[in-house]
């Protein structure tokens, strides 16, 4: 091959490469016009409408007695018995006795009470004779005038009624250390603790245990600044004059023990103050007869949450936590099928629903599905209860190109 055609070859192969290239492209169909289509998303929606709700305020505390009671023995002496419910836990009627200390002492005390009474009495009987006798004498010897005092012996009837008084008082004595040697109960109640045992000796002083009655049981329940604002109580002074207990709100209290959910009902009875280290206000609730059902009784110690109802909001719209997004904006469908961002003033809201005063209209349709992303005026399928809502038009936001077919006559 001579340099000529070795110098020509290559451009001869790039000029049939082009010329191949636009044969190619010539004979090439024109691409399809194909219009982008929309996926539009579907949320659940509800209709929005005012309503009446009450706030309830949570929070927890520890049961603990309304009346509660240290025993402690008034007399001296060695503990004879003990009755057999006077153990922690144990229950007892009111008047029964829980401890018998030995009585032999404060018996004999109270008879020999029993004979200075007597004696003094005699005495003083002795003296009036005696006086009325001197009186009597005074008149048989003509004697002018009254007769003095120390004549009629008045000195010594005064002394003679002073004894029989002190004896009588004696006497009396002797009678409460006798009765006192039998410790009764206050109350219908349950032990909290007893410190003493059969054959121990206890002098005057000595606590022998605590009771607290059944009647009823008391909670302390702390409430913040916020849940303050929403505590409907009775005026100053009710509780104390009797006027308007039944202002005071209803307390809910609730238990677990396993898969088991108790509750009681109760209501608040008091305010104690604001607690200096936290802010709090320390409200009382109060629940009566909490051994009334002895498969779930309110024991002393246990642990409960509460809900206390709280003031009763007018015309607010009440609205699903979850519906809520940062606390402070809701999604919502208008009339176009868009979707809308909406500022609302929320007053409430516990962990499930909150209640909003401002932003919000009846009739609205509020998003319900939870939204990652979401595009003012982006178009949105309303579902309402798995319906399609009636009355906005989606087929403005169907696919471009949907229905019209493609390829046809005409």
């Amino acid at each position: 091959m001579d340099d000529r055609l070795r110098k020509g070859l290559p451009v001869l192969v790039l000029a049939g490469a082009v010329f191949a290239a636009r044969a190619i492209l010539g004979t090439s169909p024109e691409p399809e016009n194909r219009r982008a289509s929309t996926s539009v998303p579907t949320v659940e929606t509800v209709r929005l409408a005012p309503t009446r709700y009450r706030v309830v305020l949570d929070s927890r505390g520890t049961v603990r007695p309304a009346v509660a009671t240290t025993l402690v023995s008034e007399v001296g002496g060695t503990i004879t018995a003990l009755a057999d419910g006077f153990v922690v836990g144990g229950a007892f009627a009111a008047g029964t006795p829980l401890v018998q200390l030995d009585e032999r002492d404060y018996a004999i005390a109270l008879t020999r009470a029993r004979a200075t009474l007597a004696q003094a009495a005699a005495r003083l009987e002795e003296e009036r004779a005696l006086a009325e006798q001197a009186r009597e004498e005074w008149r048989r010897l003509g004697r002018g005038g009254e007769p003095s005092a120390l004549t009629l012996r008045k000195p010594q009837l005064a002394a003679a009624r002073a004894e029989r008084d002190a004896a009588a008082a004696e006497l009396e004595r002797a009678e409460l250390d006798l009765e006192r040697t039998r410790i009764l109960a206050p109350y219908a109640g349950r032990v909290l603790e007893r410190a003493v045992d059969p054959g121990q000796f206890v002098n005057r002083g000595t606590v022998l245990g605590r009771i607290h009655a059944i009647e009823s049981v008391e909670v302390r329940l702390p409430l913040g600044a916020r849940q303050q604002a929403f505590l409907t109580l009775p005026p100053e002074g009710a509780a104390a004059s009797g006027a308007g207990l039944d202002e005071w709100p209803e307390v809910e209290l609730e238990a677990r023990t396993g898969d088991e959910r108790h509750t009681w009902h109760g209501e608040l009875v008091r305010v104690e103050g604001v607690d200096e280290s936290t802010g709090q206000l320390v409200v009382v609730a109060e629940v009566r007869e909490p051994w009334a059902d002895p498969r779930a009784p309110l024991r002393i110690g246990r642990y409960v949450e509460a809900r206390i109802a709280g003031r009763e909001l007018e015309d607010v719209f009440v609205v699903p936590l979850a519906a809520l997004r940062e606390e402070r904006e809701v999604l919502i469908v208008d009339d176009a099928g868009t979707i809308r961002r909406r500022p609302v003033r929320v007053v409430w809201s516990d962990a499930e629903r909150a209640a909003v005063t401002e932003g919000l209209a009846a009739g609205e349709l509020l998003v319900l599905t939870p939204l990652a992303t979401v595009v003012e005026g982006a178009p949105v399928r309303a579902m309402l209860d798995g319906v399609a809502v009636e009355g906005i038009a989606m087929d403005r936001f169907a696919p471009e190109g949907e229905g019209e077919g493609v390829g046809g006559d005409g």
